[in-house]
């Protein structure tokens, strides 16, 4: 019994140190990589561009393509109406989100976030100013949420799917 516990530690050791690891490429006909001390640049021809905006007030990030490490699908379902337009970033987040709603006529809101359980976990009524609002996430473990708003009659305006890192 003893050797067969051995054999299978020896076994796990070496599988777990010899296993393949697979990490993202990008497989294009055209292409470049520049870096500095404070920025990186790089660009590949004949991809679909992806946009991913920076955290206000510091240095701006902008990603074009499937470069990026992880592509994710974050809006669940069309908005309800053509008359606004909501940005939820960055997402996969770590410590906080930005919700930005661009409307002329909401300004009034409620933001909720719900775990894969379905159970509420941030519930917040907003007025909706100009530009982003922050919402702070770091209490949240890492996993992936529901993110809803909705107008104060209870109307659900747009849905998103929260990946907290």
């Amino acid at each position: 019994m003893k050797k067969v516990f051995i054999v299978l530690i020896a076994l796990f050791i070496s599988v777990s140190g010899f296993g393949q690891k697979i990490t993202s490429s990008v497989v294009a006909t055209a292409g470049n990589s520049v870096e500095t001390n404070d920025m990186s640049v790089s660009w590949t021809v004949g991809e679909v561009a992806v946009e991913t905006i920076g955290e206000k007030g510091v240095t701006p990030i902008l990603t074009q393509g499937f470069q990026q490490a992880y592509f994710e699908i974050t809006s669940i379902g069309d908005p309800v109406s053509e008359e606004f337009n909501i940005k939820v970033y960055p997402n996969p987040a770590t410590e906080f989100i930005w919700i930005e709603i661009e409307s002329q006529g909401i300004k009034k809101g409620i933001v909720e976030i719900y775990n894969l359980e379905g159970k509420l976990v941030y519930n917040k009524n907003w007025e909706f100013v100009d530009g982003p609002q922050r919402i702070t996430i770091n209490n949240l473990g890492s996993s992936q949420y529901i993110l809803r708003v909705t107008e104060p009659r209870g109307r659900i305006l747009q849905s998103f799917k929260l990946i907290k890192r």
